[in-house]
């Protein structure tokens, strides 16, 4: 009789015990401690846990109503959850070399694309045989993908289904912030920003800088590497990709590089590391990044 008045007393604590197992389920999952399939399967266990309880006691006093509840929860989240037994669980971000452009000619900035192929497979990637097979790519580096990527990827496709777009369009954003900071058109920044299959939005600092040297603003006599996202206002905002856009510099023998102040560090890291001719220059808005660019083509005068 105590037992029951206990449960009685104490209705929410099934639902409780299943929201924590869940969290720590997907915590545990998101930092890459356990697999798609193990996280799924907790999911699952909950699942026959809360049927078999509701079975054991359906000829009993007590309350059922939250127990019948619990398990609709857990068949929701087992549900909504499923899709990530579909992602195989071992994938991976392949980063080749595509040649940097000088999107305005005679400008000397160019722009530093990277080309990346993502790759799902069961077993882990032989790396060296991947190298071999595509030896008509150079490929800059392999990046093994997160529990976090997949789990962000996944939540994306559910709520596209139901008309939902969680993902950032950070390409337009870029077109919308270049273009509202020159406050003009130019019809080679107006053909990249058409283009198809683009993304990301690390071009940004360079097709401003292009555009102001083509309008007269100031003058550049060297070739430079520039990435960088951009603002509205000119703020030069952090990227990805730092190293590769640094060897894809380095692969045509650029000297300078210039980037947002938040990726010098982790740059001035990757030219150390590898001892790479190339210097570094961080920013913080196009102002800066003018005022760096003079300094340079003064001291070759």
């Amino acid at each position: 009789m105590k037992i029951i008045e206990s449960v009685n007393k104490h209705q929410m604590i099934p639902f409780v015990m299943t929201m924590f197992v869940y969290f720590a389920d997907l915590y545990l999952y998101l930092l890459d401690y356990i697999s798609n399939f193990f996280f799924w399967i907790i999911l699952f266990l909950l699942v026959i846990l809360w049927s078999f309880f509701l079975f054991s006691i359906r000829k009993t006093q007590i309350s059922k109503h939250t127990f019948v509840f619990t398990l609709i929860a857990s068949l929701f989240l087992l549900v909504y959850e499923f899709p990530i037994l579909s992602v195989k669980e071992n994938n991976y971000f392949v980063l080749s070399y595509l040649p940097p452009e000088e999107l305005i000619k005679n400008t000397g900035i160019y722009i530093l694309p990277v080309k990346s192929i993502e790759i799902q497979q069961q077993e882990p990637l032989n790396e060296p045989a991947f190298r071999n097979f595509h030896s008509h790519l150079l490929i800059l580096d392999i990046i093994k993908g997160t529990n976090f990527q997949v789990y962000s990827g996944k939540t994306s496709f559910i709520y596209k289904l139901v008309g939902i777009n969680l993902e950032e369009d950070y390409f337009h954003q870029m077109s919308v912030n270049v273009k509202s900071y020159l406050n003009t058109s130019n019809p080679a920044i107006d053909e990249f920003l058409s283009r198809n299959n683009s993304g990301g939005n690390s071009a940004g600092l360079a097709l401003v800088l292009s555009s102001l040297v083509e309008q007269g603003k100031f003058k550049n006599n060297i070739p430079i590497g520039v990435t960088g996202a951009i603002s509205k206002t000119g703020k030069a905002i952090e990227i990805g990709l730092t190293k590769e856009k640094i060897l894809s510099a380095n692969k045509i023998g650029l000297s300078y590089i210039i980037l947002p102040i938040g990726n010098l560090e982790e740059g001035n890291d990757v030219v150390k590391s590898l001892n790479l001719p190339i210097e570094v220059i961080g920013v913080r808005n196009v102002d800066e990044a003018i005022e760096q660019i003079n300094e340079l083509n003064k001291d070759l005068e």
